[in-house]
């Protein structure tokens, strides 16, 4: 893992996807007590893979708790944060390392990708879990948002796959 310093560009970049993950969760279906199915697990999947774990970090972490301030759902502000944030980091670790290496070096095959979106997932499932546990005060409603979360997530990846290929080409010309 690099130790080096966030610049003023990346910055911009976590900036660019925070608001992207926030646009992507408005795009939703409401789905049992307190779930959602939504296009926000896309991003952050797309995000890791495409800009490493720092940048998919920061960006879920902070557009997800912005998503749920925003739409008034205060309670889970602080498990977004974290939950979301660490899927991200843990996608892009994953896929591509800490930082974008667009010279060739570490660019994630289709093993690798599907892997960290299985992982980013299943450690959104079982944030969530917990999350709705504690938010909601009861296990078998948090249990009965697990068709949810599956679902965002299956979503999530199967609009990755479709895009993260072309955008690829795209960010690794735009975003050296």
């Amino acid at each position: 893992m690099s130790d080096r310093r966030l610049n003023v560009k990346d910055v911009a970049y976590i900036s660019m996807l925070a608001a992207l993950c926030v646009l992507a969760t408005f795009i939703k279906i409401p789905f049992g007590s307190g779930a959602m199915v939504h296009l926000g697990s896309a991003t952050v999947f797309t995000a890791g893979i495409l800009f490493g774990g720092v940048y998919a970090g920061w960006g879920a972490a902070i557009g997800s708790a912005f998503y749920d301030l925003l739409m008034g759902f205060s309670p889970y502000t602080f498990w977004s944060f974290f939950i979301k944030g660490i899927a991200g980091y843990l996608v892009g670790m994953i896929a591509m390392g800490a930082y974008p290496d667009y010279e060739g070096a570490s660019r994630a095959g289709i093993f690798r990708v599907t892997l960290a979106c299985f992982i980013g997932a299943m450690w959104t499932l079982l944030g969530y879990v917990v999350a709705w546990w504690s938010v909601i005060g009861s296990l078998s409603v948090a249990l009965a948002n697990i068709p949810a979360s599956l679902l965002t997530s299956a979503v999530g990846f199967i609009v990755t796959m479709l895009i993260y290929k072309r955008l690829r080409i795209y960010v690794e010309t735009k975003f050296r």
